[in-house]
């Protein structure tokens, strides 16, 4: 059986909406595919990683979605990356004042709307989108192009 690891970047210090919405997200919908994704293979490992002192430097970091699997060796991939979407630094509406600097979140942007909480669409999209690059020996099946990886693709 092969891992895809799910990792979520977070700050333990500077706690948001957005952040916790994602969360949130990830867990009920891993906990959904991952019965499905075993009948081919497919193993689910969903991992929080914690980042220390936040800084305006690592900020950006924070909401971080990214999936790998090591077996095959595919290094990780953020999920706009995968689904090839834009990403900006927004203010945070609802994060605290303890980081003593402006404290922004990843913003997603699809069609010119921002999400800073992602949506589970967009998750099981570059889940899925991800499991057939692994299925299909880390060809690569984007928004841009396709490796043949799937049947019927429209790449």
């Amino acid at each position: 059986m092969k891992d895809i690891v799910i990792r979520h970047y977070l700050f333990e210090e500077i706690q948001c909406e957005p952040t916790t919405q994602t969360g949130q997200t990830l867990r009920r919908l891993c906990a959904q595919m991952a019965p499905k994704l075993a009948k081919l293979d497919i193993r689910l490992v969903l991992q929080e990683a914690l980042i220390e002192n936040p800084n305006p430097e690592n900020i950006g970091m924070k909401n971080r979605v990214t999936f790998s699997c090591p077996e095959d060796d595919m290094p990780e991939r953020d999920l706009d990356e995968i689904l090839g979407l834009q990403v900006t630094h927004e203010p945070c509406r609802t994060c605290s004042d303890k980081a003593g600097f402006p404290v922004t979140c990843r913003t997603v942007l699809v069609e010119e709307q921002g999400y800073q909480a992602l949506p589970s669409g967009l998750i099981a999209d570059a889940m899925l989108r991800f499991s057939f690059s692994v299925l299909s020996g880390g060809q690569e099946c984007d928004s841009h192009s396709c490796g043949g990886c799937c049947e019927n693709c429209h790449g």
